[in-house]
Order: C-alpha cells, then sequence, then structure tokens
C-alpha cells in the first residue's frame, strides 16, 4: 500500500521551514488538493498577521509503501 504525505517547504523574512502535515492520503491526488489547502491557508495567515512577507513557498507528497506484516506496518525504502 502506498501513502501519500503532504510537505511544506515556506520561508517568511529569510526564516525557512518544513511543516509536515499530521495526515495521509491514499491518493495522490488528494494529497495534492489538501496541499493546494494548506498553501493557501499560510497565505491567509501570513496576510492576516502583518508579520512578514512569504519568500517561498513550496510543496509536495511524499509517497511512502508500507505493508502489514504480523498485525505491524513495515515501511520499505524507497528513493527517487
Amino acid at each position: 500500500m502506498t501513502i501519500f504525505i503532504p510537505l511544506l517547504f515556506i520561508c517568511i523574512n529569510s526564516n525557512c521551514e518544513f511543516m509536515q502535515s499530521t495526515g495521509y492520503f491514499q491518493a495522490e491526488q488528494q494529497c495534492l488538493t489538501d496541499l493546494d489547502l494548506q498553501k493557501q491557508r499560510m497565505r491567509d495567515l501570513v496576510k492576516q498577521a502583518g508579520q512578514g512577507q512569504i519568500e517561498m513557498l513550496e510543496g509536495t507528497c511524499v509517497d511512502l509503501d508500507i505493508s502489514i506484516v504480523n498485525n505491524k506496518r513495515v515501511q520499505h525504502g524507497k528513493s527517487n
């Protein structure tokens, strides 16, 4: 089974951070849609706070293959 985890990279006032969602999706398109919503939410929050400017806002969906073995999830390494 493959899961997709949204991951954002944002720079505000030269301070850059990775932000990982606590949830995951089983379909890549759902992940991409959620990523677009998260990006818009960040734009709105920064605008509302009026404390800086977004210099970079990028996102991707990280895919991870997992299997269930003896009632435990097992991660399979994957490099792109």
